[in-house]
């Protein structure tokens, strides 16, 4: 499997799924949690090798948080309370 992200705007999202699926929370102060299962389909999706991710989550993850919440605002969906504190860097 590859292990480069695929291009942002080409990220494969699963059907049948919908953002608050990935049942986003924060953790601790620097960190959040959510469903690495689902983060896992979506590597499988598209190509990425989920192993890797796991060690070094953090670009890959919040490409997926990136890409899935602006197609989830694009379709109507409800601003994530979480998701608009941590693009403000909070």
């Amino acid at each position: 499997m590859a292990s480069a992200l695929p291009n942002p705007l080409t990220l494969n999202l699963p059907d049948g799924h919908i953002f608050e699926d990935l049942k986003l929370r924060r953790c601790a102060d620097d960190a959040i949690d959510l469903d690495m299962d689902l983060v896992k389909k979506v590597c499988q999706l598209n190509g990425l090798d989920f192993d890797k991710v796991l060690a070094n989550p953090g670009p890959v993850v919040s490409t997926i948080l990136t890409v899935w919440y602006k197609s989830h605002l694009a379709e109507g969906g409800d601003p994530d309370p979480l998701m608009e504190a941590l693009k403000q860097g909070n």
